[in-house]
């Protein structure tokens, strides 16, 4: 036996053994997505009395409100975007021979519709967050800072998008029809 053998079978091994370890971070994701989902629902119920004051007091209270709602939705974004992560890590390195039928919106053939996939999700997320901080408003100044540098995260993040994840899309669909 050849020391290139040698090296390949090692090599092997570390892939066989390395999708048990996906595997697992693939299971602890949706896990930790569904977690997520509970915490949002705990929010929403936690914000059920601000509805109620806000129907019978006729007071000030749709800051409490709009606060609980946005954090639930925000919680739930993230479990989303972690579900999809989770996902998709099971389909590209356990679910090699794509025994699971996905959804169209959910089929991940390789790590670039992964990374397309997680980028639209942060977009949204940041999106919201910037929502949340808006309805909290205390400082216009710190506000404006806080939404230019939204914007250039959501710019960098858009200008990736394009310039890499697109053209290696590009790329390989220019292959696929060859």
């Amino acid at each position: 036996m050849t020391d290139h053998d040698i090296l390949s079978i090692i090599n092997n091994a570390f892939i066989h053994i390395g999708r048990y370890f996906v595997a697992i971070a693939s299971i602890l994701t949706i896990l930790a997505s569904g977690f997520l989902i509970f915490a949002g629902i705990w929010e929403f119920i936690n914000g059920i009395p601000d509805i109620f004051n806000f129907l019978f007091d006729h007071g000030d209270h749709h800051f409490e409100l709009s606060v609980h709602f946005i954090s639930a939705i925000d919680l739930f974004m993230v479990a989303v975007v972690m579900f999809v992560m989770g996902i998709g890590l099971f389909e590209l390195f356990v679910d090699r021979n794509q025994s699971v039928s996905y959804p169209h919106w959910l089929r991940i053939h390789d790590l670039n519709d992964l990374k397309e996939k997680l980028i639209a999700a942060a977009v949204v997320v940041i999106v919201i967050t910037f929502l949340k901080h808006i309805v909290m408003w205390e400082n216009p100044l710190e506000t404006l800072y806080f939404g230019g540098a939204i914007a250039i995260v959501i710019l960098s993040i858009t200008l990736f998008s394009k310039l890499v994840v697109g053209t290696d899309a590009k790329k390989r669909k220019e292959y696929e029809t060859k």
